[in-house]
């Protein structure tokens, strides 16, 4: 039977997988919604509920594809995790990585925030998994008592046979992890009441940490286990952009900016980043990091399409073709964004579907830029810059992207995460060898 590998990327929105050949060619694709329960803003899942659904996924793509799994990988978010007990049971659900319920102030207070930023190389806010545990603390007892930490990732490799374990790009986001020193920080475990088991042994994408058991869907057992990182750094591993020198721009519902390098920046260096949202993690490259700056680009060209009735593809792409016609600098018109809305002011009579998108566009390329020049201060400037997304499909924005870089690559990868995935997983069956320059 035909050798195939599995990648399966948890995502915020899907669960996908693809099964690949061993010379990466796309077998087959599967995908269901990640199974979150949503009240409001909040969002939280049941981890075995999760653990089921990936797995479910997982099998499906390989009855797709035929053949014999000989390997599968695990990439997604970090954030989101899991409590568990000694018998590796949960003991409360996993938060969402953008569900607001995080407690802050006892880490300001016991650590202190600049301390925090240039430690974990991340902002002190709900997002980061330290403040999530501190809220299911107070609100489920028993998470007190957990032996573990795994992310999502690792919990479903961990339900499906592998020993429980931390792979260095995800637990880098975490708050449990002192990234410069490449260790656990014990001062932020104890926090949260954790031993010296609270993280379990510390891996690096594309380690095999175990096989398949018999208890999981027959078509994937025996089938060695892999971790393969942090989504993004997956993706840009994938598409040929983690080498140092790259500059990965992913241009989806967040814009990602990537850069990978090897040599330690200093601790006002990491913390100067993490105050503008530019995070420090070790990579899925040993002894490499990587730097994560995250915009909600992509979420505010979809609020824009839609302000002006534009919600298809073909509206959009007519719409871009649109507004490379008109001069950004004829309206005074502004638009302000976040994660959590977009705001347009100073509307004249220059105001159009067009003239707003490409106000929207320009807003969006000059705060991209602001972040490129701060990361750059620290890294030097980037050799070449590799595009990935739907959105540097769009023609005004493919314009302001060439107009930012001068040049650039666009990867055609689909599914880049996934794929990624199982790239990792034929590194941990011992097909191929890590690419890294």
């Amino acid at each position: 039977m035909q050798e195939i590998l599995i990648g399966v990327d948890i995502g915020t929105t899907r669960i996908k997988a693809v099964a690949t050949d061993l010379n990466m060619q796309v077998l087959a694709e599967y995908a269901e919604p990640t199974p979150w329960k949503h009240v409001k803003n909040f969002s939280e899942i049941d981890m075995v509920l999760l653990a089921q659904t990936v797995i479910t996924v997982a099998s499906k793509a390989a009855d797709l594809a035929g053949g014999k799994v000989i390997a599968l990988g695990f990439t997604g978010f970090s954030e989101t995790g899991v409590l568990m007990d000694s018998a590796g049971r949960p003991l409360a659900p996993g938060l969402a990585w953008h569900d607001p319920r995080g407690i802050t102030e006892p880490i300001l207070k016991e650590l202190g925030d600049f301390e925090f930023r240039a430690r974990v190389g991340a902002q002190l806010n709900e997002i980061v998994t330290i403040s999530k545990v501190l809220w299911s603390n107070e609100n489920y007892p028993e998470s007190k008592k957990a032996k573990h930490f795994l992310s999502a990732p690792e919990w479903v490799a961990y339900c499906l046979g592998a020993e429980p374990v931390n792979e260095l790009s995800l637990v880098s986001r975490t708050g449990f992890f002192d990234v410069e020193a490449r260790k656990p920080w014990e001062e932020a475990i104890a926090l949260v009441g954790g031993g010296k088991d609270f993280l379990a042994r510390l891996v690096v994408a594309g380690e095999a940490i175990g096989v398949v058991s018999d208890e999981a869907p027959e078509n994937l057992r025996g089938a060695i286990i892999t971790i393969a990182g942090h989504d993004h750094f997956t993706a840009a591993y994938y598409c040929g952009a983690i080498n140092e020198g790259s500059l990965f721009d992913s241009m989806g519902t967040a814009e990602a900016l990537l850069r990978t390098f090897k040599a330690p920046l200093k601790r006002e260096a990491i913390a100067e980043l993490a105050e503008a949202n530019v995070g420090l993690s070790c990579s899925v490259i040993a002894d490499h990091y990587t730097l994560l700056g995250a915009l909600p680009t992509g979420l505010t060209l979809e609020r824009a399409c839609a302000l002006v009735g534009m919600t298809s593809r073909d509206q959009k792409i007519a719409l871009g073709n649109a507004a490379l016609a008109i001069d950004p600098t004829a309206s005074a018109m502004r638009v302000v964004n976040n994660y959590h809305g977009l705001s347009v002011t100073n509307l004249d009579d220059a105001v159009s579907p067009a003239a707003l998108f490409r106000a929207t566009v320009e807003h969006l390329v000059d705060d991209s830029a602001e972040m490129i020049a701060l990361i750059e201060k620290f890294t030097g400037r980037a050799d070449n810059v590799v595009i990935a997304g739907g959105w540097i499909k769009n023609p005004v924005i493919a314009f302001a992207k060439e107009r930012q870089f001068g040049s650039y690559r666009v990867s055609d990868a689909q599914e880049a995460g996934a794929t990624g995935a199982a790239e990792f997983a034929g590194i941990a069956a011992g097909k191929f060898n890590l690419k890294i320059k």
